[in-house]
């Protein structure tokens, strides 16, 4: 057993050891998420319209909500899959498109609401000195063990010199 405490307190694996160790705090704080909501809101007249294309290309998004309203108007929405014509007169409609949504507003004017969500990694810079400290911290260790080793076998044969003289 003490062997093995003698093992873990040499200097280079216990370096090693605490290398790893800040790697793996610096990977778990590279893979914190936080869920992120922009909101865009106005009026549509006549006309096409294409919602959220600076920002749906560069996240991945977890869902948009689609909230339109008018006293008189006729909407034509159209997603990758579907395309939907919606006449607004008084209510409100509240859609959860799958895809980039576009708008063709052919009559009257509709007030809208556009939400998306995605899942942002504001650590994300982390992981990369967590990489090059983990692989530093994995060659001491290695070159520790491999020396505790060494310096084992050293004083054996040590130990058998003293016996045989």
């Amino acid at each position: 057993m003490s062997k093995l405490k003698d093992g873990l307190t040499y200097p280079p694996i216990k370096a090693g050891f605490i290398l790893l160790f800040i790697a793996f705090v610096l990977s778990l704080g590279a893979s914190y998420n936080v869920l992120r909501e922009e909101t865009w809101t106005g009026i549509w007249k006549p006309g096409n319209y294409t919602l959220g294309e600076e920002m749906e290309n560069s996240v991945d998004i977890v869902s948009r909500t689609l909230k339109i309203s008018s006293d008189n108007a006729s909407v034509k929405i159209a997603t990758e899959d579907s395309e939907n014509t919606y006449t607004l007169s008084g209510d409100t409609k509240i859609l959860h498109p799958t895809s980039r949504v576009s708008i063709l507003v052919e009559i009257g004017e509709v007030t809208y609401s556009y939400t998306i969500k995605w899942v942002d990694y504001p650590y994300t810079y982390l992981s990369l000195p967590a990489f090059f400290i983990m692989i530093v911290g994995s060659v001491l260790a290695i070159r520790g063990y491999f020396s505790f080793l060494e310096s084992l076998k050293e004083e054996k044969l040590q130990k058998k010199r003293r016996r045989v003289k």
